[in-house]
């Protein structure tokens, strides 16, 4: 707990305002002391490292690779042979993964925003130098960088969350 310098009442670390008499707290912090603010676990954090060459040689065996859809409920199964293009369909691009049906336009989602590729390692993914970006679990992809996915991992393509699971 810190006290408010105005008041004199209790409040919780990391407390922003005093509850009782709204006196800004963060300037009451002494020099060597950093406040936690709200939602700081949340914040971007670097993604883990990509793979080297080595591990990204193409693998032979295809592999089931199912995507859910929260905000439209859709469940789609593709198999994934080399690569599975992900965005929004267009006059010339129809990607695997067409994420038009889900507000994909809406929710900023590229018309070719990402690609999921089977390598021997597993499965990786690599943002396309997309306009919104692609956020992988809570990590923030660099564009043109492969990253190993897992079963059950979060991807957001834009503010579009989508959900995938590896047979």
């Amino acid at each position: 707990m810190i006290r408010c310098i105005e008041c004199g009442s209790n409040q919780y670390v990391g407390a922003l305002f005093c509850t009782e008499c709204g006196a800004f707290l963060v300037a009451q912090i002494s020099k060597g002391q950093t406040t936690i603010l709200p939602f700081s676990e949340f914040t971007v954090h670097a993604p883990p490292p990509p793979l080297t060459k080595e591990e990204l040689e193409t693998a032979v065996t295809p592999r089931q690779v199912t995507f859910v859809i929260p905000s439209s409920r859709r469940r789609l199964q593709l198999e994934l042979h080399d690569e599975i293009r992900v965005g929004r369909a267009g006059t010339e691009l129809i990607p695997e993964l067409d994420l038009s049906p889900d507000d994909g336009a809406e929710k900023g989602v590229s018309r070719l925003h990402a690609s999921i590729k089977s390598v021997k390692k597993g499965i990786v993914l690599i943002d396309l130098d997309s306009t919104n970006g692609t956020m992988l679990n809570t990590y923030r992809l660099p564009p043109n960088r492969p990253y190993p996915l897992k079963n059950g991992d979060e991807i957001r393509f834009g503010d579009l969350l989508t959900h995938i699971f590896i047979d």
